[in-house]
């Protein structure tokens, strides 16, 4: 995990694993994404996530404005269209910059 401010938003870059295992890592990213109105969350580097880390993501969209930016990995938007949350998301590609 690594974390940014760029003046207008913090962005957390995310890779590896996540699940139960990270759970106090995903806590921190939680608790930083309250503290501010915007987040992009890198996650193209997410090789895999379970109920763990989709929680932290749904509750971050509820306290702030969330960008994931991709593009999402075959496990991590299987497991997004499998619980029916994907278009709760707002997913743009890695090159786009801020919003």
């Amino acid at each position: 995990m690594e974390t940014t401010h760029d003046g207008r938003e913090v962005v957390i870059r995310l890779s590896g694993e996540f699940d139960v295992s990270s759970e106090l890592d995903l806590e921190l990213v939680l608790e930083t994404a309250s503290s501010v109105r915007s987040v992009a969350l890198h996650v193209a580097d997410v090789r895999f996530a379970d109920s763990t880390l989709l929680n932290v993501l749904l509750r971050m969209a509820d306290r702030c404005d969330l960008r994931l930016v991709g593009p999402l990995g075959p496990q991590l938007d299987r497991l997004m269209r499998l619980t029916g949350v994907l278009d709760r998301f707002r997913i743009c590609g890695q090159e786009e910059g801020p919003a």
